[in-house]
């Protein structure tokens, strides 16, 4: 059903973010990595579709996403 899509679609950045600090507490850096490039370019995604930076996602502002995701990647030295 519709209701079903709507409501795993909606965590999907939330999903993301928990699997790369999960992934990053067991050593696993690529899939850390990994789970944080799919959460950017899911971002990235919704800027095409129109979405603006105070916009939200799953109740938090594009921005702090986008934050999020990099401050991430950059204080667990993941950056390439």
């Amino acid at each position: 059903s519709n209701t079903f899509i709507m409501a795993v679609q909606r965590q999907v950045l939330h999903n993301c973010l928990d699997k790369a600090k999960h992934f990053i507490t067991l050593g696993e850096r690529d899939k850390s990595r990994d789970y944080c490039d799919m959460g950017i370019a899911f971002v990235a995604e919704k800027r095409i579709e129109g979405y603006g930076a105070k916009d939200t996602i799953e109740d938090v502002r594009v921005e702090l996403w986008l934050e999020r995701f990099w401050m991430f990647l950059e204080n667990n030295d993941l950056m390439l």
